[in-house]
């Protein structure tokens, strides 16, 4: 049955109910399977037929067992809708590829409950965080979390307290200009004077209200949005997996490793 379990569901489902009504019955012919299926395929998939009928198989059982095909055929659908490839790239072309910029901005607009935001980079925050602060003029209920990398400044000497303090003053200026601030993390072995064993927040990621996940190698930048080659998977009806990044997310802030940015 390597041709039949290889139909799409629509195709299964309507054979299904062709064997039901009668209006397909033994002796099966490539004349009578011609609906389905292309030209270079009816003999391979009138031969299936005619097997499964040698082997006992009435137009009845026949019937059921092309409707399961369907429903599996099916399941199996959904879970490739909800699991989808998206890319930055300079051409457009792949099967079930979605742009990021696309996905970002789509994911932004729809968070109803909670928005989860994880970042290395940052650039233009005022233009890449906006449909956030737009959401918040609809739904001001929306929960909005960023964990953010907070690094040295090696050149300037600046490390420590300081280092967070100038990356604070930046954030709030330039990337986040509005009164309603969200709360921000940042990894606090990023400002560090380790020059042996540097360590950043580069985990990048947005979850949205509990059930989707986008994990990409994009940053938070219009170059990485628009311009540059970035892959990443957007996770559709996944509980689960959104939980377990959040709960690892929220096990780092308690155990101290992820420290507020503080709202200056």
């Amino acid at each position: 049955m390597r041709l039949i379990r290889s139909l799409p569901a629509s195709v299964l489902e309507s054979i299904s109910h062709a064997l039901k009504a009668g209006r397909l019955t033994p002796p099966f012919t490539a004349f009578s399977v011609a609906e389905w299926v292309p030209h270079g395929l009816r003999e391979s998939l009138a031969d299936e037929f005619t097997h499964l009928f040698r082997m006992g198989f009435t137009p009845e059982t026949l019937a059921m067992t092309v409707a399961a095909l369907a429903e599996n055929a099916e399941a199996r659908q959904r879970v490739s809708d909800q699991i989808q490839l998206v890319w930055t790239s300079p051409d457009e072309e792949g099967p079930y590829v979605r742009d990021t910029s696309v996905v970002v901005r789509q994911l932004l607009s729809e968070a109803r409950h909670s928005l989860w935001i994880s970042t290395y980079s940052v650039f233009n925050g005022h233009e890449v965080f906006l449909p956030i602060q737009e959401a918040w003029l609809i739904r001001p209920e929306l929960e909005v979390v960023l964990i953010l990398n907070v690094p040295a400044d090696d050149k300037n000497g600046i490390y420590e307290n300081a280092a967070v303090e100038k990356s604070a003053k930046a954030f709030w200026k330039y990337h986040w200009p509005w009164a309603r601030k969200p709360t921000v993390f940042y990894d606090t072995r990023g400002p560090e004077k380790t020059l042996n064993l540097p360590a950043c927040q580069h985990a990048k990621c947005i979850l949205v209200d509990g059930i989707s996940a986008f994990i990409t190698s994009a940053n938070f930048t219009e170059s990485a949005h628009e311009r540059n080659i970035e892959l990443g998977v957007l996770f559709r009806e996944n509980p689960k997996l959104v939980q377990s990044i959040c709960a690892k997310f929220e096990n780092l802030i308690q155990s101290g490793f992820l420290k507020r940015l503080p709202a200056l």
